[in-house]
């Protein structure tokens, strides 16, 4: 007879409560409409060949679990690369190459560490912001919450920050939102900001800390000042909220808190290129008009790059393994882009509509997928009410699928951005967020193990009926730049999804 335990109890509990609770087991209903049948046409064959053979969750699987975190001009992300060239010419894409672009100096991420020398002596996570300066050692000083929101606020710590290491966010400010500068374009932004940093080297500070965006103990990571490492910046990194906020009642306490902080980022020795990848299916009648889809190769460093965007990659080369599969041939040419730079503020895009600025009036529409594995509800029309007649038709047959919304809203966080400045009709996908902007986007939960299968299926099934259509139908969106409208003095201006 076995005896009773305490680690025995204990599990005949958990084993008695499980089972009272079967809910805890069992996954929430999907949100993506199962249709009952597939017409017999184009759009009806594409739907049912992406449902029954879908490679999507494979080909996540496969850059996130076999190739990893791609930062753009990593050695990772030539390899990345090299696999999508090969896909691309294994799914019958034609014209398949790379388009190089100047990048500059390449950035790898180093070891980070912080330490607190007062108080409770913890160490923390702490993750250096990419194309930041390293710290030259493991360095001390004693903290400041610096929360200036501009130049005017920061001279007011004018003498005080010789030696200290600065907390920039403070996520208990109660003030108003200052307006924007310089009616809100990015060069006003980028200018005032650079300002303030050579203010903070002149005034002697040592590194600046900022909260990371996302809950439960996740890191976070973006881009730094740029890809020179002449330029003026300090050492600077996201410490999750929970530490973060930890350090802020210290502070509170008016007691002094020192701290020991080391990143270990380093840039290359010479500035690199950067690629983008590109592959076509060739039209039938209208070779010369062009429906582009895409999605961003790289990732950042702290996850896979799973969701952010192995996802979108994956996507588009299922829509070219759907027309092989089908024997389906468009009218138009079909012309697939995974773009690089993306997380640098949108580089690759805005290099190949620099390098093609000639040819962008023979694009009939560009779509892009990067919100991670959630379905597709529709696309973002930016502004252009002269386009919705067109995308209601091209996504038509696949309202019954969920993919219904064309608001006019203007999305500018991702690769089609470029394009839409520059008049072509160029939309993102509108997805269901999932856990993107609560966990995985640009933190180390970045994984495949977040994925949707049936959502990000779903979204496979939309980018390929949705390219049919435009490749196919008759009438060709209106071109032009679309008059914006002034943005909310307290929004940021957006550069990456």
């Amino acid at each position: 007879m076995l005896r009773s335990t305490p680690a025995l109890l204990l599990l005949t509990l958990a084993t008695v409560l499980q089972a009272q609770n079967p809910s805890r087991n069992t996954p929430p209903p999907s949100p993506v409409p199962v249709l009952a049948s597939y017409p017999d046409t184009p759009a009806g064959k594409l739907l049912k060949e992406v449902k029954e053979h879908a490679e999507v969750v494979a080909r996540v699987e496969h850059l996130a679990d076999q190739i990893g975190p791609r930062l753009t001009g990593s050695e990772q992300l030539r390899r990345a690369q090299a696999w999508a060239l090969a896909e691309m010419k294994k799914l019958g894409a034609e014209n398949v190459h790379e388009e190089a672009y100047d990048f500059g100096l390449a950035w790898t991420r180093g070891v980070d560490s912080a330490r607190l020398l007062t108080q409770n002596g913890l160490r923390f996570r702490v993750d250096q912001v990419a194309w930041s300066p390293a710290t030259p050692r493991a360095i001390q000083g004693e903290l400041l919450l610096v929360d200036a929101r501009n130049l005017e606020e920061l001279k007011a710590f004018q003498g005080q920050l010789k030696g200290k290491i600065l907390l920039r966010s403070n996520p208990f400010d109660k003030r108003t939102p200052l307006p924007r500068r310089g009616g809100g374009d990015m060069a006003s932004f980028q200018a005032e900001q650079s300002a303030m940093t050579q203010f903070l080297l002149d005034e002697g500070a040592l590194a600046m800390l900022s909260m990371s965006g996302r809950k439960n103990g996740l890191g976070f990571t973006t881009s730094g000042p740029g890809r020179d490492p002449k330029k003026a910046a300090l050492p600077a990194a996201f410490v999750p909220q929970e530490p973060y906020k930890m350090l802020l009642r210290q502070l509170a306490r008016k007691e002094p808190v020192r701290l020991e902080l080391s990143l270990g980022g380093s840039f290359s020795a010479k500035p690199v290129q950067a690629y983008n990848v590109v592959g076509e299916v060739r039209g039938t009648e209208k070779a010369n008009e062009v429906v582009i889809i895409g999605g961003h190769l790289d990732s950042w460093d702290l996850g896979t790059g799973a969701t952010d965007n192995a996802t979108g990659s994956a996507v588009c080369l299922e829509v070219l393994r759907a027309l092989q599969a089908t024997g389906l041939k468009p009218k138009r040419t079909l012309r697939v882009i995974l773009w690089s730079g993306e997380e640098q503020g949108l580089l690759g895009s805005r290099a190949y509509v620099e390098a093609h600025k000639a040819e962008l009036d023979a694009i009939q529409a560009v779509l892009v997928h990067d919100m991670g594995t959630g379905m597709v509800r529709g696309f973002d029309l930016q502004a252009r009410e002269n386009a919705r007649a067109f995308m209601a038709q091209a996504i038509a047959p696949v309202n019954d699928l969920g993919v219904r919304e064309l608001p006019l809203t203007i999305m500018n966080g991702t690769d089609h951005a470029p394009f839409d400045r520059a008049g072509v009709p160029a939309f993102a996908a509108i997805q269901d967020p999932v856990d993107y902007f609560e966990g995985t986007h640009h933190s180390q939960m970045d994984f495949p193990d977040h994925l949707q299968p049936d959502q990000l299926i779903q979204g496979a099934q939309a980018m390929a009926v949705t390219a049919w259509e435009l490749l196919n139908m008759e009438g060709r969106l209106p071109h032009g730049v679309v008059a914006r409208p002034a943005r909310p003095a307290s929004e940021a201006p957006a550069t990456t999804r």
